[in-house]
């Protein structure tokens, strides 16, 4: 990188801090601003005003300097952005399909302990967990977890890390991503936090509401800013003692989950600190209150603490690429256009969206089920309309501003066909990330309820988890920026992939791998070469199964050949009874039969492994057939 270059961002970011030093005044900071800046020579002039918005720009490949490589970092490649755009160090694009998983959230873990309420916190019994959730979403093929990061957990008022047992489980979380080779979103802020326990936090459950506070007043701005650099910083004691931000594992630093911003201005008496900054800014501005006037306030206030937080992560190097949240579709209906227009402006490279179908059909969060009703022509409207998720599109965000998902889901909706069509979607709108909302942690053989509004579980939920799996491979050979339509308003057929509602059935099929989320017979004319890797649920012309859990067949390569050896996982049986709780069997047993080219039971074995001893299985004609039950096997050619 050349001298001049590095000087020009040292006397920006020495500006930079003269000026954050002048604004946080507090109510004088306008008054004084422009006067300071008159009296100052003009070149350094020149670079004050140039550090509020050069920072973004700047972060190609590599821009951070140079980290210290360490044993492991091999399995991840650092992110970049180019002309909106997400690249590997490699140069390939960006294309990561995942889940949310909130292990350092005192909110979920009340949620996993709903059915014993009395038991405390137990860190070992909770790790226990999060390491089964860890292994089960890695069987679905997720690439990448998003963090919803609570103040209220363990932080205080003025935005200090306390050390406690929630800040423990995020050292544990990140040392297990990056032991895992999964990559990590951080949402640096957001409300979900243990309020009971620190009822001042910078924002916790009591605080959903006062999100538009902290981009606005002063001293909530100071706190956040405080918050967030001492946690880039933070070493991990469970990871070496490596600050958080030189984990290659985070990639993307989300600012603030759903900034939401109030329509029309609160009273003072609920809002205190956010209305004395808006009577600050129409004093300086020379506005009289309006609706206009808070309109133009949040639009400013917005853009104003995007890029002072953009600037902060420049400023302390962090290789994390720095997002602005832009909600759900139909958005800019509830929320205005403000945030859009401010995130258009802003330095910020990335925007995150969220896509709901179903979610504008109720807002009741139990005792429905919409798993009966087409959402495909939901996501046709929300391509289309620019007031629902059509502005994505826009020339102020396409090829300016990557996307990404921060979250997904198909919304008090058990059905298989929604999350690749959610796949096909997402690409159209240029997304490079997507992480659902939110993977169940579940204790042994517990679920949710199927009409809970966010469901999703390998054990419990097994089809749904087939039909991710689907979504994974859509998502993965979509190309971006393709039109979103299908070829009937109830089905569809793409690339590999096929999916239809009045089935309720998807599956991927290359001719190397098959997934599916239920039986095939339909479809035994497409399915002609044998895939050397069957992820499913159901029948397929090469697996007979009438078990209610998935099941993982691999072919076994030695050398880059096959080994005329097959590996098989086989899930519990899971279902809903009568009262529409998860009802999971790890005990039933119930045939399965392979029927592959040349595989025949006179000339191979098999054998269920547990606890590392290899168990003889007795298998009969047709082909392969023997009895399973949950749990891992070994299909092996016998010697000649």
């Amino acid at each position: 990188m050349g001298a001049e270059k590095w000087e020009f961002r040292i006397g920006v970011f020495l500006s930079h801090i003269f000026l954050s030093a002048l604004l946080s005044q507090g109510k004088f900071a306008c008054e004084i601003r422009m006067s300071a800046i008159q009296k100052l020579p003009v070149a350094i002039a020149c670079l004050m005003l140039a550090a509020l918005t050069v920072v973004a720009g700047d972060r190609g490949k590599g821009w951070y300097g140079h980290i210290a490589s360490r044993p492991g970092d091999e399995k991840f490649q650092r992110i970049y952005v180019e002309n909106g755009t997400l690249y590997h160090e490699n140069g390939k694009e960006v294309a990561l399909w995942g889940v949310n998983f909130q292990s350092a959230m005192s909110w979920e873990w009340r949620r996993c302990m709903r059915y014993d309420k009395k038991r405390k916190y137990d860190a070992a019994h909770w790790k226990s967990i999060v390491d089964r959730s860890f292994d089960e979403i890695q069987l679905m093929g997720c690439e990448v977890i998003r963090i919803h990061l609570c103040p209220g957990d363990f932080a205080d008022e003025q935005g200090n890390l306390v050390e406690n047992e929630w800040l423990e489980m995020l050292d544990y979380t990140m040392a297990e991503c990056y032991r895992r080779g999964i990559y990590i979103c951080f949402a640096l802020l957001n409300h979900l936090g243990g309020s009971w326990k620190n009822p001042d936090a910078i924002l916790n459950m009591k605080k959903k509401e006062h999100k538009w506070e902290v981009m606005a007043a002063p001293e909530e701005i100071t706190a956040t800013e405080n918050y967030i650099r001492q946690l880039v910083n933070r070493p991990n004691p469970l990871d070496a003692n490596r600050p958080y931000k030189e984990n290659p594992a985070w990639i993307i630093a989300e600012v603030m989950n759903e900034p939401v911003w109030p329509k029309t201005a609160p009273p003072k008496s609920e809002f205190p600190d956010g209305m004395t900054a808006y009577e600050t800014w129409l004093t300086a501005n020379g506005k009289g209150v309006s609706a206009d006037a808070w309109k133009a306030f949040a639009a400013d206030s917005i853009k104003s603490y995007i890029n002072r937080i953009d600037q902060l992560l420049y400023d302390e190097r962090v290789p994390a690429i720095p997002c602005w949240n832009l909600f759900w579709s139909q958005g800019p209906r509830h929320q205005g256009w403000h945030s859009y227009e401010a995130a258009a402006e802003s330095s910020v490279p990335v925007v995150s969206f969220s896509t709901y179908p179903g979610q504008s059909d109720t807002t009741d969060w139990q005792g429905i089920d919409l798993s009966d009703r087409n959402y495909l022509p939901y996501l046709e409207q929300s391509y289309k309309n620019r007031d629902w998720q059509g502005w994505l599109r826009e020339e102020r965000f396409k090829g300016k501003k990557a996307a990404i998902v921060y979250e997904y889901e198909t919304w008090h909706n058990q059905s298989t066909y929604m999350y690749p069509a959610m796949a096909k979607y997402f690409r159209a709108q240029g997304a490079q990330i997507a992480t659902m909302w939110t993977y169940y942690l579940n204790e042994t053989e517990r679920g949710l309820h199927r009409t809970k509004s966010h469901n999703l579980n390998i054990v419990t939920t097994p089809r749904k988890a087939a039909s991710f799996l689907v979504a994974k491979e859509a998502f993965k050979c979509t190309p971006r920026y393709g039109p979103y339509e299908t070829l009937k308003e109830d089905a569809d057929r793409f690339g590999y992939v096929a999916l239809s509602f009045p089935l309720d059935l998807s599956f991927y099929y290359d001719g190397k791998r098959l997934v599916h989320t239920g039986d095939l017979d339909h479809f035994a004319p497409v399915l002609k070469r044998l895939p050397s890797s069957i992820a499913g649920y159901g029948s397929s012309r090469w697996v007979r199964y009438k078990g209610q859990g998935m099941y993982f067949l691999e072919a076994v390569h030695e050398s880059g050949k096959y080994a005329y050896r097959w590996k098989l996982k086989v899930m519990p049986h899971a279902s809903f009874d009568e009262e529409g709780e998860s009802a999971v069997d790890s005990e039933k047993s119930l045939p399965m039969t392979l029927r592959m080219p040349g595989m025949d039971a006179a000339n191979w074995a098999v054998r269920r492994i547990e606890n590392g001893k290899a168990i003889r299985v007795t298998p009969k004609p047709p082909g392969i057939t023997f009895t399973v039950k949950p749990g891992d096997y070994e299909i092996r050619r016998l010697a000649k």
